[in-house]
């Protein structure tokens, strides 16, 4: 008899079903909500897995399992509901099964399509559209495509657009399967396109970095009358850590000067080679011995440490253009 091959996230999905609700209940305890939802998808697809899949699929986590008897007469759905129920709050439970889908089932492609498009036609596409319905498309799209894209679209539009890409969260399957086929009809297809979580204010925000100072301020100014504190956030993540290598040296030195030595030293960690070249030539050759020396000898920081220091690093540039002694973003103009 011929046996079914299973892929590997397949297997990780029979695995946790083989171990009951009880155990699996306490392990999507410990996964983040888009980990749940990957694997809810593959345990959505697969439906009533028999106690000789289940054990086949175990032996290869086991040397050895002692098998049950019968099949356990479990649809992946029904296992999954009641697993979620029990790792997680309800609301929060209801919204991953409301935004699982079925593995392999391929969108037509319109999405794809779009992203394969001039600015101008995307643009000349959008302007009719509804702001939601060209949010969720703009989310697909590259940033730097995506700020071509609102160069091109008529000035009143521009900030409705961003808002609603900056508020967009999840959009469940269904709505991007509907969407997707409505493109599909416009464009040719050319590959599919899944998954639901998109846009937000980071996605906004990268496409706000990639216009022109002018096209941003419009834009910025215009919401500020609409939703002022989503306005501020997306100023905010405008200016990254990365960004400080675009600071004059002039700047970067008052920075050095004004940052705790140690949020620098582990804020550099993940920092590319450019800007740690750029931070060392602004400091005396001892000072930017020691550094080096302190960074190779770094051991393993945690991601959200290393985050949180460079956040510091950004607050003090932030703090020291408010107060006019440097310039960000601005062209490395020296003050006077």
């Amino acid at each position: 008899m011929a046996t079914k091959h299973y892929s590997g996230p397949e297997k990780a999905a029979i695995f946790l079903m083989s171990l009951g609700d009880e155990v699996a209940s306490k392990i999507l305890a410990e996964l983040d909500e888009r980990e749940i939802q990957t694997l809810g998808n593959y345990i959505s697809s697969l439906g009533d897995i028999d106690m000789q899949t289940m054990d086949s699929v175990s032996k290869e986590f086991y040397d050895s399992v002692s098998a049950g008897s019968g099949g356990l007469g479990i649809a992946g759905m029904d296992f999954l509901k009641t697993a979620l129920m029990k790792a997680l709050d309800p609301i929060k439970a209801t919204e991953i099964l409301n935004n699982i889908t079925m593995p392999g089932e391929d969108l037509g492609g319109g999405l794809e399509t779009v992203r394969m498009l001039e600015p101008k036609v995307i643009a000349g596409f959008l302007v009719n559209e509804h702001p939601q319905t060209a949010a969720i498309i703009m989310a697909h799209l590259e940033p730097v495509v995506g700020a071509q894209v609102i160069r091109e679209l008529p000035e009143d539009s521009r900030m409705e657009i961003i808002h609603r890409l900056a508020t967009l969260e999840r959009v469940s399957p269904a709505v991007i399967r509907e969407l997707d086929e409505a493109l599909q009809s416009e464009f040719r297809t050319s590959g599919a396109v899944s998954g639901s979580k998109m846009g937000g204010i980071p996605a906004a925000a990268q496409i706000m970095g990639a216009l022109d100072r002018s096209s941003e301020t419009s834009i910025l100014s215009a919401m500020d009358e609409v939703d002022p504190d989503l306005a501020n956030e997306i100023r905010n993540l405008r200016f990254t850590f990365e960004d400080v290598l675009k600071i004059d040296d002039h700047g970067m030195q008052l920075i050095l000067k004004e940052a705790a030595q140690e949020d620098l030293l582990v804020a550099l960690k993940t920092a590319s080679d450019n800007l740690k070249e750029k931070i060392f030539k602004n400091m005396s050759e001892r000072a930017a011995g020691m550094l080096k020396e302190d960074l190779e000898s770094l051991g393993p920081t945690k991601i959200s440490e290393v985050e949180k220091a460079q956040q510091k690093i950004v607050a003090v540039c932030k703090r020291l253009e408010e107060e006019g002694k440097i310039v960000i973003g601005g062209g490395g103009e020296e003050l006077v």
